[in-house]
């Protein structure tokens, strides 16, 4: 059974233009993750999903506050930083592809003085074609 998603973003500029973004797309699975990531807590471990990243179609990623001292690594933690100093949407193969080959597991690393709520929802198709 497919699920149906729609996700709608405003951009809008005080005294200036705006943009209305809407797509509405079916997905075979998706997975929401709440996790609390400790002050202090360096390359803490979270399973995002099993497939490769083309199964993905959507990656939100949304915390309880933002920071240059926040941070996710994709897949292992050897890979690049990414800062989660604001909201984060991957939609579409192209801008989910700029993850990585391998969106298994994020290592987040919380080098604030507070703990922090992360919320991630996943959108994938669950039965890829085989190569």
């Amino acid at each position: 059974m497919s699920n149906n998603v729609n996700a709608t973003i405003k951009i809008s500029v005080t005294g200036g233009p705006s943009v209305s973004i809407s797509e509405s797309f079916t997905t075979e699975a998706y997975d929401k993750i709440n996790v609390k990531v400790e002050a202090g807590a360096s390359d803490r471990e979270i399973d995002i999903q099993p497939g490769q990243a083309g199964q993905i179609q959507l990656l939100a990623i949304k915390s309880s506050k933002y920071s240059e001292d926040l941070s996710f690594k994709v897949h292992d933690t050897g890979s690049t930083p990414i800062r989660i100093d604001q909201p984060q949407l991957y939609l579409g193969k192209g801008s989910v592809g700029l993850l990585g080959n391998n969106i298994d597991k994020f290592y987040v690393t919380n080098s604030m003085t507070e703990d922090v709520e992360i919320e991630i929802l996943v959108c994938r198709d669950a039965t890829p074609v085989a190569p």
